[in-house]
């Protein structure tokens, strides 16, 4: 569906159906915000260095696998974005995609559970994949933007 097709779909919405459709957009945001939060930021890196790492010789050496984990996915979610967001262009099912990409980030970051003293490079491992998951299916999530908010009401529904 093109942008101008998906435009016109959402002028004939009645007001109930496209409140709710911006509401799950809001909650889909809501919610992937707790990897960003808590496997990004807060707690896994350290539980990396901590747990993770602590086989490795120093805590320094466990915060410099860390970086290079955290290094290595940013680098392939950089190399992956382009490409994908070319095909969320060009191709229909945005959602399938967007679900795909959810589940690849929720199993690597579920099989994290796994990870126990020493598992450093498991940890990473799982990570990475998580990481790849979360960044793709907000490609695919920032793409859905027109099909779910008039043009003129873009930017107030994407800052919610």
């Amino acid at each position: 569906m093109t942008a101008q097709t998906a435009a016109s779909a959402l002028q004939s919405l009645d007001e109930k159906e496209y409140k709710r459709r911006i509401r799950a957009w809001a909650m889909y945001d809501w919610a992937n915000s707790a990897f960003a939060t808590t496997i990004l930021a807060a707690v896994l890196p350290a539980y990396y260095s901590s747990v993770a790492g602590a086989t490795l010789p120093s805590a320094a050496v466990a915060t410099q696998y860390w970086s290079i984990t955290l290094s290595i996915s940013v680098f392939i979610v950089a190399i992956l974005s382009p490409i994908l967001g070319t095909i969320s262009d060009i191709m229909r099912g945005k959602k399938k995609f967007l679900s795909i990409f959810v589940a690849i980030g929720v199993i690597g970051t579920g099989l994290l559970v796994l990870v126990d003293t020493g598992d450093w490079l498991m940890a990473s491992i799982f990570f990475i994949v998580g990481r790849i998951g979360f960044g793709a299916a907000n490609v695919f999530y920032d793409a859905l933007l027109p099909h779910v908010a008039k043009e003129e009401d873009q930017d107030r529904v994407s800052t919610q």
